[in-house]
């Protein structure tokens, strides 16, 4: 088939295929699904309740094409932060080399992980600095993006710990983890409309940290789930927020296993359930089974 892309309509319907076959391809392709374990990045949330029923797979968050490109593009922002750093002379190591590689030669990024498996996350790097900066304690590195408007301003003007605190939990989680145990933090975070550069070199508060995985293990742990925010599903917090459904107006939950009131997290990661008194097979999980009943169902 010939298409004349003389004709300004044919042209155009063409162009608006394409964008939409991309959008198809990103929605494919970008959406990651279920987190198996509660996220370092995520537990400085406000909202325990928000945690234990995103931990508990009650709801998924269904993203538009244009909002998961947003989250890529962060995802390959990570390698121009690493060559900024090694272009002054850094040192920087993004992976753990003490570990296996997988089949393809990779090894697997710094981990932390709590909570018999069930909380932990990645670091985005360590970093040695230059004998000019006079630090030769080794850092931790954790890469951020951000778009322009008064969110940035503010980190700028008032810095991470005050402005992102959810990325000041999460790095402070990171640091006070005792494989590691890092004392500063080296902040970057790009302005993605502009290339403009944040950077801060923060230091970190291990009390904070260790109270951080202690909130971790009491949300993955509860059967019940923690109190929320607001009592009002029109709370500024609560409105916009992706729980809204399942936690203020009673919706049923994703059907899985994790959502079910006889599902409990037990050591190395592995689920139990109190119905059939055995462990969980990690393949059947994501399925749940007849005898399902959901963890938010009263009685």
């Amino acid at each position: 088939m010939n298409i004349d892309l003389n004709d300004s309509k044919v042209s155009t319907e063409l162009a608006l295929k394409i964008a939409q076959d991309i959008d198809i391809y990103c929605k494919e392709s970008m959406e990651g699904g279920f987190r198996n374990h509660l996220g370092g990045s995520l537990i400085g949330h406000k909202c325990s309740k928000y945690l234990w029923l995103v931990f508990r797979w009650t709801f998924k968050e269904d993203f538009d094409p244009r909002v998961l490109r947003l989250f890529d593009r962060g995802h390959r922002e990570e390698d121009r932060f690493i060559n900024y750093l090694e272009g002054i002379g850094c040192k920087v190591e993004s992976f753990d080399t003490s570990k296996e590689a997988n089949e393809n030669g990779e090894y697997p990024q710094f981990r932390i992980s709590f909570c018999k498996g069930h909380f932990g996350g990645s670091l985005d790097g360590i970093v040695t600095l230059p004998e000019r900066y006079g630090i030769k304690e080794k850092v931790l590195a954790e890469y951020k993006t951000n778009g322009t408007g008064s969110a940035y301003n503010k980190l700028v003007a008032s810095g991470m710990r005050l402005q992102k605190p959810i990325h000041f939990a999460q790095t402070c989680t990171y640091g006070a983890a005792p494989e590691y145990d890092f004392s500063h933090v080296l902040y970057m975070n790009v302005n993605k409309n502009d290339d403009s550069l944040h950077i801060e070199m923060t230091k970190l508060d291990h009390d904070h940290g260790r109270r951080m995985v202690d909130k971790a293990e009491r949300i993955i742990f509860s059967q019940a789930a923690p109190h929320r925010i607001s009592n009002n599903p029109g709370y500024y917090e609560c409105a916009y927020c992706a729980a809204n459904s399942v936690c203020h107006k009673g919706a049923i939950p994703e059907k899985n296993c994790r959502s079910c009131k006889f599902a409990s997290p037990v050591d190395n990661a592995e689920w139990h359930c109190g119905k059939w008194n055995n462990i969980i097979p990690q393949d059947f999980i994501k399925e749940g089974c007849e005898k399902w009943h959901p963890i938010t169902a009263k009685g």
